[in-house]
């Protein structure tokens, strides 16, 4: 009768065992699938991010850091004192220097002109025979000398002309509001005022657009850095991921064979019996 009963206690606890066990496998199994379908996921996610990272170029724009000269910081510099103004007009105009050339069509011809028209407003002022400020120095003129004697020797223009251009166009607009500018009676000394402003903006142009491409260079070297530490911990991750994925279908796989076993020794017990 002990053995019996020692024998239904055992058959009891190996059921209640064989529960547990079936319960903590199933659960497993439920964590072990929703492991692997994360990991998925994340080297799905990882490999994106990382592709993303390599094939967008890591371009920054130099006018981020460029703030053109106005003519109002140049303005001191440039306007002599009152009595210089009133000197009878012995200056030289250094636009000489422009030799006054054939203007020819170029992508930069036309907005030059605005700008030289744009200066004309500083002439003929109160019925004053003035001969205008184009008629002296001419788009062609400041083409040679700014764009293609400055700009060009120095930086790529397709990168830089369009924006110097719409800094000189807004800069000649604050020279033709000058009413102080205006008073100078002598034509050559008021020129010779105009075309050094148009010099000073060009050189503090350039001096401010070496800065900015330098700025730009070294946020550039930055980003790329910050890039490759980036990439680094991607692959790192990307190498976790997949072990997590393999582990986690490498104990799956451990599970279904010792399941299929388990259920095939039982079938064979029954046939026995």
């Amino acid at each position: 009768m002990a053995i019996v009963e020692r024998e239904l206690n055992k058959a009891i606890a190996m059921s209640l065992f064989e529960r547990i066990e079936t319960y903590v496998i199933a659960t497993l199994r439920i964590v072990l699938v929703a492991v692997g379908a994360l990991a998925i996921l994340a080297i799905a996610g990882l490999i994106v991010w990382a592709a993303w990272i390599v094939i967008v170029p890591n371009n920054v724009d130099h006018r981020e850091f460029l703030t053109a000269p106005s003519y109002a910081e140049l303005r001191k510099e440039l306007l002599p004192t009152p009595d210089a103004t009133s000197q009878d007009g012995s200056t030289e105009v250094s636009s000489q220097e422009l030799q006054h050339s054939q203007q020819v069509s170029s992508p930069y011809i036309e907005r030059l002109s605005g700008v030289t028209t744009t200066l004309d407003k500083q002439y003929n002022i109160a019925g004053r025979e003035e001969s205008k400020f184009s008629e002296t120095v001419s788009a062609g003129d400041l083409e040679r000398v700014l764009i293609y004697q400055g700009l060009d020797s120095t930086f790529f223009l397709d990168e830089v002309a369009d924006d110097y251009l719409a800094a000189l166009q807004e800069f000649a607009t604050e020279i033709a509001d000058d009413e102080i500018l205006s008073r100078i009676a002598d034509t050559n000394s008021r020129t010779s005022i105009i075309v050094e402003a148009i010099d000073k903006f060009h050189d503090e142009y350039v001096l401010r657009l070496v800065d900015a491409y330098d700025s730009a260079s070294v946020l550039s070297t930055q980003q790329s850095s910050s890039e490759s530490l980036v990439l680094n911990l991607l692959l790192v991750s990307l190498s976790v991921s997949f072990t997590t994925l393999l582990m986690a279908c490498l104990v799956l796989l451990v599970f279904r064979i010792e399941s299929h076993l388990r259920k095939r020794n039982e079938s064979l017990d029954v046939s026995v019996q």
